[in-house]
C-alpha cells in the first residue's frame, strides 16, 4: 500500500499538477496533505488521483475553510481541523500542520507515522518506531526545490520526489 504525502502548496496549481501526476503514477492508495492548500481550486486538483483516498488538515494559511472544506467532501475526500488520527492498512498515522506538538506525539509511541508541514523543510526520520515526515514544499513559487513523498507502508520506505 502507497501513500501520497504533500503539504504546503500554497496555490502552486502548476506543481499540484505535477503532484497529482506522481501519485498516479506511483499508483498510490492515500494521499496525505499537511496544510495549506490555500484555495478551493488547488484543493479539486487532487480529485484526479485516481483511486486514492484524499485526507487533509486545514494549515494557518487556508482562509475560506467553509468553501474548501465543502470542495473537498464533493469529491469525497475529507479535510480535518488539525491534528488527524486515523489508520492506513495496519499503520496508525498523526497528521498535523504546525509542527509544535511533535515531540509528545512522537514519545507517546502511539503513531508509526507522524506528518506534519508548516516549515517548508523536507524531514524524513525514525524516532524509535516512528517515522517522522515533512514532505517539505510543493509550492515553486518559493525559493528552493518543491518535492513530495511516496511511503510505502509495507516497509515503511520513502521514497522523494523532486516537481519538476
Amino acid at each position: 500500500m502507497k501513500i501520497g504525502i504533500i503539504s504546503d502548496t500554497h496555490d502552486a496549481y502548476k506543481n499540484v499538477l505535477k503532484a497529482v501526476n506522481v501519485f498516479n503514477e506511483k499508483k498510490v492508495n492515500y494521499v496525505l496533505h499537511a496544510g495549506d492548500m490555500v484555495s478551493p481550486s488547488t484543493a479539486e486538483a487532487f480529485a484526479e488521483v485516481t483511486g486514492a483516498k484524499f485526507i487533509a488538515v486545514f494549515g494557518n494559511c487556508d482562509s475560506d475553510k467553509v468553501l474548501l472544506a465543502s470542495t473537498i467532501n464533493d469529491f469525497g475526500g475529507q479535510i480535518h481541523q488539525a491534528p488527524y488520527t486515523g489508520q492506513a492498512g495496519d499503520k496508525r498515522i498523526f497528521m498535523t500542520h504546525r509542527p509544535d506538538v511533535l515531540e509528545g506525539v512522537i514519545e507517546s509511541g502511539k503513531f508509526d507515522l507522524v506528518i506534519y508541514g508548516h516549515t517548508h523543510k523536507q524531514d524524513i526520520r525514525k524516532i524509535g518506531e516512528t517515522l517522522v515526515i515533512n514532505p517539505g514544499k510543493s509550492a515553486g513559487r518559493l525559493m528552493g526545490k518543491s518535492s513530495v513523498v511516496v511511503l510505502e507502508l509495507d516497509d515503511m520506505s520513502a521514497e522523494v520526489i523532486l516537481l519538476k
